[in-house]
Parts: C-alpha cells; sequence; structure tokens
C-alpha cells in the first residue's frame, strides 16, 4: 500500500506546483485591489493612504478609487486605472451628470512626464471644457498632488479642500489611446467610454 501512495502523492504535489507558478506568471501587470491594501508604490504618494477607505469604483476599466478624511476640511483622493496612452478623470458634479461638474484629469505624455489638470465642464462641446484654478471655490483642491507610474497603471493623488463631504456624485471616464490633451488651452478630446456613480463615503457603497 505504501509504495502505491507515493507516486499519487507526487503527482498531487507537481499539480499543485504547476497551478500555483502558472497563476503567478499570468497576473496581469496592470492589477490593483482593494484586498492589496495598505497602497505601497516605490514612490510615495504625498499623503498617508493606509486609512484611506478602498472601493473598486469602475470594474470594467478596472478603475479603483481610494479615500479618506485627512482633517476637518480635508479629504484625500487616489484614483488607479491602467494607463492606456489616454486622460483617465475624476468628475465631482452636483448632480450626477457631466453639465456644471469640475474633473480633475490625470495623463502620461510620450516622455513620461505626467500632468494632472482640473476642468470645468460647462457643456459638451469642446471648448466649454476648460481649465480651472485649482482654488475655484466650485472644487477647491489642495497643494498636495502627484501622479504615480507602476507596473502600466496611473495612481492620481489629490486633495479636495471642504467644509463639507465632497459630493456624492462622482463621474469617471477615459479619453481615447494616443489622443492626449494637446494646445495652449490642454484640450480635451472626447471620452470614449464615462460612468456616472454615487456613493457613501461613510460606507464605500456604490
Amino acid at each position: 500500500m505504501t509504495m502505491k501512495r507515493k507516486p499519487l502523492f507526487l503527482s498531487l504535489m507537481i499539480s499543485f506546483f504547476f497551478f500555483f507558478f502558472s497563476n503567478v506568471g499570468s497576473q496581469s501587470p496592470e492589477s490593483d485591489s482593494c484586498s492589496s491594501d495598505p497602497l505601497t508604490l516605490q514612490t510615495p504618494l504625498p499623503f498617508n493612504t493606509y486609512s484611506l477607505h478602498c472601493v473598486s469604483i469602475w470594474d470594467s476599466q478596472s478603475f479603483i478609487l481610494r479615500y479618506g478624511q485627512a482633517e476637518p476640511n480635508v479629504w484625500n483622493f487616489v484614483l488607479s486605472a491602467p494607463n492606456t496612452n489616454g486622460y483617465i478623470a475624476i468628475g465631482f458634479s452636483p448632480d450626477g451628470n457631466m453639465f456644471r461638474s469640475r474633473a480633475v484629469v490625470g495623463w502620461v505624455a510620450g516622455d513620461g512626464t505626467t500632468n494632472m489638470r482640473k476642468y470645468y465642464l460647462g457643456g459638451q462641446s469642446p471648448n466649454q471644457v476648460v481649465i480651472e484654478s485649482i482654488y475655484d471655490l466650485g472644487l477647491r483642491l489642495g497643494n498636495l498632488s502627484s501622479m504615480v507610474i507602476q507596473s502600466c497603471r496611473i495612481y492620481m493623488a489629490f486633495q479636495v479642500i471642504t467644509d463639507t463631504t465632497p459630493t456624492p456624485h462622482l463621474l469617471y471616464a477615459i479619453g481615447p489611446a494616443g489622443r492626449l490633451p494637446s494646445g495652449p488651452n490642454l484640450q480635451l478630446s472626447k471620452h470614449v467610454d464615462r460612468v456616472s456613480t454615487t456613493i457613501n463615503y461613510a460606507t464605500g457603497a456604490i
């Protein structure tokens, strides 16, 4: 009986190691998940991310949002998304619509330079989407912001300054590949996909 069990045991062990290492090798370099928290990056972000809530906000595009209240009037946000050679955007809307929203938009230029800007969405035509000062009271951003590129993903970190809870109506969008904001006004091309969500900041439910 003992002689018959050894080949079976050996076969099971070989199958286990083959399954384990094949799965490790097949993991996507663009992967990020809330189960990997706390977030650790090779280049540190400008604020502590250990206590941030984490939500898989747009599964089809692998968007992950981390957020948390750092001070009575300061909220930290980190948007993580694949780098598809287009822009990524998170919009803060008063009612869930794009019109009159403010969006934080990030992209990586061909030379690897990272860019982050705030836009006001005054309408649907390109000339109605304009860059806005980070200090504009419609959506006031803090001075701590950065973008990190790691494993083919963009991590866009910024702060929102507000005396109340930020609007729960959040929009997300991705721009067309190869058509980055350009010109003196860094005009945005029309998005290729977008989604509108409502988030409960206390629970992370969407």
